[in-house]
């Protein structure tokens, strides 16, 4: 039976207190992650002007609850070293942690999906309205891991 291919948005850490968000898709026996958007902070309104001045920059406008709008149609076009294409197979687990994210200020999430592939745990912030236990079953489901 063919799998219908579908998506979800997802925030991922790195290097201690950086960011980027991806458009992750599963299609074709595979989980790919196309980066969606730059770094992203919360927009801080107290202190100095160049520190509100850069968080405004980076911080998200539009619909908070909406995934969609954490996507920047241009970076979906851009190349990136830190897009990734993992085959299903390869999935060891996936789990569900329904908890906040400390550090995410007002940016509505509904906890962290992990994926662990080999040795390597990768944590997905799922952003919006989005709900992070039905993807993360789906990825089960997927990846033909049992619940």
């Amino acid at each position: 039976m063919k799998m219908k291919n579908w998506s979800f948005v997802a925030m991922e850490h790195y290097g201690l207190i950086l960011n980027r968000t991806y458009l992750i898709s599963i299609k074709e026996g595979k989980i790919e992650g196309k980066i969606c958007r730059g770094l992203t902070a919360a927009h801080v309104t107290f202190g100095d002007p160049l520190t509100k001045y850069a968080t405004g920059i980076l911080a998200v406008s539009g619909d908070l609850e909406n995934s969609r709008s954490y996507i920047e149609k241009k970076k979906l076009k851009q190349t990136s070293s830190a897009n990734f294409s993992i085959p299903l197979s390869e999935i060891k687990s996936v789990e569900f942690n329904p908890n906040r994210k400390l550090g995410m200020g007002d940016y509505p999430h509904d906890g962290r999906v992990f994926i662990e592939v080999f040795r390597k745990k990768r944590e997905f912030i799922i952003l919006g309205n989005q709900n992070g236990k039905v993807i993360a079953d789906r990825l089960r489901s997927a990846s033909a891991l049992e619940g």
